[in-house]
C-alpha cells in the first residue's frame, strides 16, 4: 500500500495559513490515552481536528471526538494549547462515554502509553511529556 509522503494541502474551513487551529482531545482510560489513525496513514494522533470558523475550541473538541470516534463527552476540561509548525493545539482532557467505533476519516484507534511501540507523531509525545510534566 502507497503512503501519503506529503501533508494534504487543504482541509474543509481552513484558510491556508499556519499554524492551524486544532482542537485537540485527551481521553483516558486506565494509565492509557486514545490515539486514533487516519485512513491511509501509518501513525496514530490524539483525536481532534480543525476549529471551524466562528467556533468555540471547546465545542470542535466535543464535535471532533464524536466524528471521529462516535464518542460523547461528558465533561470537557481545557489544558493548554501547545504550539507545533503545522498545528497549534487546543488540548482539551474529556470524559467520555460509549464505546468507541471509528469513522469518517478515521480507520483505526489504540490505547496508548508512551511505552508502547505503537507509532505515534512526535507531538503526541511532546503533548503527554509536558502534561505529565
Amino acid at each position: 500500500m502507497n503512503q501519503p509522503t506529503e501533508r494534504p494541502t487543504s482541509y474543509p474551513g481552513w484558510d491556508g495559513e499556519l499554524p492551524r487551529l486544532r482542537a485537540t482531545v485527551i481521553v483516558r482510560r486506565d494509565d492509557r490515552v486514545l490515539v486514533v489513525r487516519d485512513r491511509g496513514r501509518p501513525t496514530y494522533a490524539l483525536p481532534g481536528g480543525g476549529i471551524e470558523k466562528g467556533e468555540l475550541p471547546i465545542v470542535a473538541a466535543a464535535r471532533e471526538l464524536y466524528e471521529e470516534t462516535s464518542l460523547e463527552a461528558s465533561a470537557i476540561r481545557f489544558l493548554f494549547v501547545f504550539e507545533g509548525k503545522y498545528n497549534n493545539h487546543h488540548l482539551y482532557e474529556v470524559e467520555a462515554y460509549g464505546k468507541v467505533v471509528v469513522r469518517g476519516e478515521v480507520d483505526g484507534f489504540a490505547w496508548w502509553d508512551m511505552e508502547d511501540d505503537t507509532p505515534v507523531y512526535p507531538h503526541v509525545r511532546g503533548i503527554l511529556e509536558r502534561l505529565n510534566g
